[in-house]
């Protein structure tokens, strides 16, 4: 009798192989070449990447595949690590590069159309999720992936389709259940009870978190707002407790950024060019997605969405300069040559959006940025999105944001941090009035002609009717509010979260506790 042998498939062998050739590679904190295995390399890297350590991870992968560049685990990583820095178009460049070696990787493929998603390059990147669709049809992350892109496109009908493929594909996978949620139509008992018969069998805490989210959309189409809640909640409870979150650390970051951006630090005036940047402020659902697409409905402006080019640049200059803390305790070291390196660097990396006078950047740390913005561009345009408070924590608290806003899962943290974020306007507006505007949702759901002409008095722009048209404006939108952004202005959301008064009370007595309700 022969001895049984254990079936593996050919690209697993060929990754053993790969996986035990020899590199030198230099280790983070350890003087000259160390010579490991690839797969010892890969490992370290890992390790790495628990630490969150994402540039000492590019660094070494990058090591790796330069000298064996058909190890596809150290792109893989690479690929990971690149994304937490929040350097896309290095994923693409890096993608591509894979893709010479290996042109039929479908991970490859993959987080090429990721890159070029997020870069506003969504036709290029249904053109490389399709390739990776011709590879494998049935590939669930590609229809997922598929889904998401024509969603933000404004395709909604084409992206419910493939979403519904995709759980047709892989039905105990919770990404499309949430990423369809806000899409429905009309959801039926038979969607329910598949949702939660899945919820009651998965393994996966994230996995659970998604259909909690997605069923609390499905109970809230039917009416259901008993049932809405408590899967908002048990979603919640789940997500903060998977989340490495110091809630105190974050609130003393605020402090420390009023203290070291005060009235006294010396403002430089370089020009910011011919092609100035908008800069959108705002905690989620305060209406920055609205208001980026209000004003990108005007033809002098290019939307950039969540730009990540400001954070991007200045890890740039702090790394030439040897600088390792956080901010914002590097700001005191940087000299006047070091922000105006700062803002040149970030126009390069802007320059896909120079193709009108002004971008918007509509960060999600822009409000905690606003000093340091205006260090670097002293007459950039600076809008704060503010809303009712109970309206919009009510709005973070219902959403699901992945690992993004790591405050959005606590009704006590999102109290603090609507707190701390109007101590900040506050600070930034006796700074510098003239050079803050802040909009009001409640304002400018009143009184959308006024409001908006007020906006483009303020950013110097003529006044344009598209602006009022917004819903029309074909760009595509990244962020969850990518379906609502379709839709003319209505008051429907305002004083929604009174329905759940009682169930939202630890919030709204942690606001009176600070001072934002009376």
């Amino acid at each position: 009798m022969s001895k049984r042998r254990t079936p593996t498939s050919p690209s697993k062998n060929k990754r053993d192989k790969y996986a035990n050739k020899m590199v030198s590679v230099s280790l983070p904190k350890r003087p000259g070449q160390t010579t490991l295995t690839a797969a010892q390399v890969h490992s370290f890297g890992q390790q790495l990447a628990q630490q969150q350590q994402w540039s000492a991870v590019i660094v070494l992968m990058r090591q790796l595949i330069k000298q064996l560049p058909q190890y596809m685990d150290g792109w893989y990583l690479l690929f990971d690590a690149l994304r937490e820095a929040g350097d896309y178009p290095e994923i693409e460049r890096a993608a591509r590069h894979c893709l010479e070696f290996k042109p039929r990787n479908i991970p490859a493929l993959l987080s090429l159309a990721s890159a070029q998603r997020i870069q506003q390059k969504h036709a290029e990147a249904v053109l490389s999720i399709e390739k990776a669709l011709k590879l494998e049809p049935g590939n669930a992350s590609a229809l997922n992936h598929l889904g998401v892109t024509l969603k933000e496109q404004g395709h909604l009908d084409e992206a419910l389709g493939y979403f519904n493929r995709c759980i047709r594909i892989a039905p105990k996978s919770g990404h499309a259940y949430w990423n369809r949620a806000d899409l429905f139509k009309d959801c039926s008992q038979k969607d329910i009870d598949e949702m939660e018969a899945v919820l009651a069998t998965s393994q996966s805490e994230n996995n659970k978190v998604r259909l909690h989210y997605a069923l609390a959309k499905a109970y809230e189409f039917t009416g259901h707002h008993h049932k809405q809640f408590q899967h908002i909640e048990q979603g919640a409870t789940i997500k903060r407790q998977l989340l490495n979150y110091d809630h105190q650390a974050e609130r003393k970051q605020v402090q420390r950024i009023i203290d070291i951006f005060d009235s006294t630090n010396e403002i430089n005036k370089p020009q910011t060019g011919q092609h100035q940047p908008i800069f959108i402020c705002g905690l989620p659902r305060s209406g920055t997605t609205l208001l980026e697409q209000i004003i990108s409905s005007h033809p002098l402006v290019t939307a950039g969405d969540e730009l990540n080019a400001l954070p991007m640049a200045t890890a740039e200059l702090l790394r030439s300069k040897q600088i390792n803390k956080p901010f914002p305790e590097w700001a005191q070291q940087l000299t006047e040559q070091d922000w105006q390196s700062i803002g040149q660097r970030y126009l390069a990396m802007t320059q896909s959006l120079h193709i009108s006078p002004f971008f918007t950047d509509k960060n999600l740390q822009n409000y905690k940025a606003i000093g340091l913005i205006q260090r670097i561009f002293p007459k950039a345009k600076i809008i704060y999105c503010q809303r009712q408070p109970m309206d919009n924590l009510w709005g973070c608290y219902r959403q699901y944001f992945a690992d993004g806003l790591r405050f959005s899962y606590s009704q006590i943290e999102l109290a603090d941090t609507y707190h701390d974020a109007n101590r900040l306007y506050q600070h930034w507006h006796k700074q510098n009035k003239e050079g803050l505007l802040r909009l009001r949702y409640e304002d400018l759901i009143k009184d959308q002609e006024s409001v908006t002409k007020q906006v483009l008095d303020y950013l110097g722009l003529p006044w344009d009717e598209c602006c009022l048209a917004f819903y029309d404006n074909p760009r595509a939108v990244r962020t969850t509010s990518a379906s609502q952004v379709r839709s003319p202005l209505h008051s429907m959301g305002i004083g929604k979260w009174q329905i759940f008064a009682e169930q939202l009370s630890p919030m709204r007595e942690r606001l009176k506790e600070l001072g934002e309700l009376h």
